[in-house]
């Protein structure tokens, strides 16, 4: 991923936050919680591509590049966790967490001028996969104490 992918994941993040949640907030909770677990996979992917550029920066003795370049996406780890939290929990989704998560990602967040998904009930079942995907992960991490 590069950082014209990484922005590419951050225009879908916003168009699902700006675009197609706050309508379904009211109108389908489960839909938005799978919307919800799509930004958190989005913005985690976000972080470890920009994890590994800095790591390959760094090899090449570029640490003040790769310095930059980690503090310039060090929100996205936080937003991953608040997204994924958001996406998993039980209680339906709030405004307000909403509001909260786009202020952890950018104040400046904007709309898209252009939306690139069409049918966003495509990712239903989302939030079941991420829910099993880190019930996985956790088990192999204890598995390795």
């Amino acid at each position: 991923m590069s950082q014209t992918e990484r922005r590419r994941q951050l225009r879908v993040v916003a168009e699902l936050l700006l675009v197609h949640i706050p309508p379904l907030l009211q109108a389908d909770q489960a839909l938005a919680h799978d919307l919800m677990a799509v930004v958190a996979t989005a913005l985690l992917a976000v972080h470890e591509d920009a994890e590994r550029s800095a790591t390959a920066w760094d090899k090449r003795a570029y640490h003040l590049r790769a310095d930059e370049l980690r503090r310039e996406w060090s929100w996205a780890l936080a937003a991953a966790n608040t997204a994924t939290e958001l996406a998993l929990a039980s209680a339906p989704l709030r405004t307000t967490a909403v509001a909260k998560l786009r202020r952890l990602i950018r104040p400046t967040l904007k709309r898209p001028a252009r939306r690139q998904i069409a049918d966003p009930t495509r990712f239903r079942g989302a939030a079941q996969a991420l829910a099993a995907r880190r019930a996985r992960r956790r088990k192999v991490l204890r598995s390795s104490l």
